[in-house]
């Protein structure tokens, strides 16, 4: 601050003495309060401060300038302009014809929004505003949030999904456990609470699901190839046992409902689809290939996974005590999350584009475990790390899409049991 008050004295000393030498004493200078000097136009100080113009400074000493200024046109600075500490201006400011900042402006934790505050045309805020959840104002009239509607959420409330009419629109929001706050239903709040209605505690035969459908009702089902032999690989195709499992579902499923058909990469879900088709009825049975039906949808991390695999006795064990006792979790994505994104993003729109009434999408054990374990909630036993028990052959889940949009989930078996033994 000295050293600037020091530089603007020196300019005003350089420029008395410059019109001192140009002018004669009585017509270039005069006195103002015995303090400030007036100056003609027009005069320039090049370098730091740049005036054009006229300027009149009043009491010099009570000038305080940091840093650097620079001046065009007019200034007039009357008694004390005071600058302190925080004036930080980066890259462009340009004010145009007036700005007039009277007296103070200050805002001090007085706004607070949590969530979504969304503002069209105008709004009118006079000294505090508290903003909680979801306000939104159009056209300066205010819409409430959905504790409005809703009530408070509330542990009694947690998990729960309600709808309210807002602004002439059906919106829904779930009751969050973690935060008791209302929020936006997303598709996983869906499937949970599918997951809760549908309560699936055992396998239960594809074709009971499938002929028990409603009008408008669809179905799409995930299941497990039929048996293999020893050839594991992706050529690796079913056994006569195998073909005959297939065949024998296809007849079971036989029907007026036209049915559409998926594979993996892999020749045996190709192979299981085909004996399905051709058991039914059906002269066309070439299905598509989707490869995520095969792969490892459900493994985050593979270089972390290989390693479980190799140190405790392959994927089997691995898989399935993630599942029932979240170890290994940090090879695995979060399984409520990764299977609505399974449903949501692969299988749905591929049955969904068939225009079909049913789908058949056939694929491997690994991947349809933990749709199982998802699904049931865990009650259904498929603990192969500790008994032994694992996925059957043709058993997976089953979907049932509801005209209405909503969903109801099934763990469905082509075969007598559901589960197997090794």
């Amino acid at each position: 601050m000295r050293k600037a008050a020091g530089y603007l004295s020196f300019i005003l000393l350089a420029l008395l003495a410059l019109f001192l030498v140009a002018c004669d004493d009585d017509e270039s200078i005069s006195r103002v309060d015995g303090y400030g000097t007036q100056l003609p136009d027009p005069v320039v100080i090049h370098d730091t401060v740049v005036v054009h113009d006229t300027v009149v400074v009043h009491d010099v000493d009570s000038v305080n300038v940091v840093d650097s200024v620079r001046l065009i046109d007019s200034l007039l600075v009357v008694d004390s302009l005071n600058i302190i500490d925080s004036v930080n201006v980066i890259d462009s400011v340009r004010v145009a014809d007036s700005l007039n900042v009277i007296d103070s402006i200050n805002v001090v934790d007085s706004i607070r929004v949590v969530d979504s505050v969304n503002v069209v045309d105008s709004l009118n805020i006079v000294d505090s505003l508290n903003v909680v959840d979801s306000v939104v104002v159009r056209d300066s009239v205010a819409v409430h949030g959905p504790e409005y509607y809703l009530g408070e959420c509330n542990a009694e409330k947690a998990d729960s999904i309600l709808s309210a009419n807002i602004g002439n629109e059906e919106k829904y929001f779930i009751c969050d456990r973690l935060t008791f706050l209302w929020r936006t239903v997303t598709a996983l709040d869906w499937n949970n609470q599918y997951v809760r209605e549908s309560a699936v505690s055992k396998f239960v035969p594809l074709k009971d699901v499938i002929d028990s459908l409603a009008e408008g009702e669809k179905l799409v089902a995930v299941i497990r190839h039929a048996e293999r032999g020893d050839d594991y690989s992706t050529a690796g195709p079913l056994n006569d046992n195998g073909v005959s499992q297939a065949r024998s579902l296809g007849e079971k499923l036989k029907g007026d409902l036209e049915f559409y058909y998926a594979g993996s990469p892999s020749t045996r879900t190709h192979q299981t689809c085909n004996n399905i088709a051709k058991a039914r009825g059906e002269a066309d049975t070439l299905a598509d290939t989707i490869e995520f039906l095969g792969g490892t949808w459900f493994v985050k991390d593979s270089v972390v996974y290989k390693k479980y695999k190799d140190e405790h006795s392959g994927s089997w064990n691995v898989t399935s005590q993630w599942l029932y006792e979240g170890t290994y979790a940090d090879a695995f994505y979060n399984l409520p999350e990764r299977s609505t994104e399974y449903l949501e993003e692969i299988i749905i729109p591929a049955f969904e584009r068939s225009g079909k009434r049913v789908g058949i999408l056939v694929g491997h054990d690994l991947q349809i475990i933990p749709l199982v374990s998802y699904f049931s909630q865990n009650s259904i036993d498929l603990k192969y790390y500790s008994n032994k028990r694992w996925l059957n052959y043709l058993a997976g889940v089953a979907i049932v899409l509801k005209p209405d949009g909503t969903r109801r989930f099934y763990a469905v078996k082509g075969l007598d049991a559901g589960t197997m033994t090794n």
